[in-house]
């Protein structure tokens, strides 16, 4: 039905809509339900992030936020020449790391024995292996991730193998119940100084093929009065950081530093005896240079 003011046909229409008449303001929809405005809900909280370097101590882990565990880092090579530009590790950090957990030398296998120190009868240092020792927490994961890679059979052979460096290097051994004991300089110094100089070698009037002890002598009782030093005085002995060794001074309650000869005899003489086992000669002499002075001429 048509209303009074409605136009009658289609030019009518168009010629109204030009000149206003029809309403073209938006209406208010009956039908439009009020609603608050969608807002994305927030993300979760994020796990807090573990400590790789305190679960996983010297194994160079970091925390994978997809795998939420502590991974170990893949070292390239110094001088790659992949694609890869993400940053390298300090290549003296890199070493350092490499030579504290290598247990075939003095450094690594003193720095992983360090952990397994207990208490033992007699003197020295008393060592057993404890399988809590290095291993993580059971969170986030790591407990497996652990298992994966080893666990307590990779620490139990680090283990073996650091003792296994003691033990052949004549710097400690077994004493049952599970024990290792490291030798005090003292001791090692005893057990060593009636081994040959050079055994190869034949005793001859200019005093090859002495003992250690007879060449370790020689050296503690250099008469230094007529050589001249340009040296100055140790500040602080860095020295005596291994589990067999100790400082090569003491300071007295003066404050005064002297050394300490127990570990200076204990000092030459690994040195002879590494020298012997690497190079073939203990590379000592009686008779250094013609100057009368025991000491090294090589390997030292």
């Amino acid at each position: 039905m048509v209303s009074p003011n409605s136009p009658t046909n289609s030019q009518s229409i168009i010629d109204k809509f030009l000149t206003g008449g029809f309403q073209t303001t938006d209406s208010t929809n009956p039908y439009l339900v009020p609603v608050d405005p969608y807002v994305p809900p927030s993300a979760d909280p994020e796990d807090p992030v573990p400590d790789c370097s305190v679960l996983f101590p010297n194994e160079n882990r970091v925390y994978d936020p997809i795998q939420k565990a502590c991974v170990l880092v893949e070292e390239e090579a110094i001088g790659d020449d992949s694609d890869d530009k993400s940053p390298q590790e300090d290549p003296n950090q890199a070493l350092l790391r490499k030579m504290r957990n290598d247990p075939n030398t003095g450094f690594g296998a003193s720095n992983i024995l360090d952990d397994y120190i207990v208490q033992g009868m007699g003197d020295g240092t008393f060592l057993k292996f404890d399988p809590s020792v290095g291993k993580p927490p059971p969170i986030f994961g790591l407990g497996i991730l652990d298992f994966l890679t080893g666990g307590n059979a990779r620490r139990q052979n680090k283990y073996n193998d650091s003792l296994k460096f003691m033990e052949e290097n004549a710097y400690g051994q077994s004493v049952g119940n599970d024990l290792f004991n490291i030798f005090t300089p003292q001791q090692y110094y005893r057990n060593v100084s009636g081994n040959l100089l050079d055994p190869n070698a034949q005793r001859t009037p200019q005093g090859q093929n002495i003992t250690v002890g007879e060449a370790v002598e020689a050296a503690v009782n250099n008469d230094y009065s007529n050589v001249s030093s340009g040296g100055s005085p140790i500040a602080e002995d860095l020295s005596g950081g291994l589990l067999y060794t100790s400082p090569l001074t003491s300071v007295d309650s003066s404050g005064n530093r002297s050394r300490n000869n127990d570990a200076y005899r204990a000092g030459i003489a690994r040195n002879i005896e590494r020298n012997k086992k690497n190079l073939g000669t203990s590379g000592f002499s009686m008779d250094v240079g013609g100057t009368g002075m025991a000491g090294f001429t090589r390997g030292r």
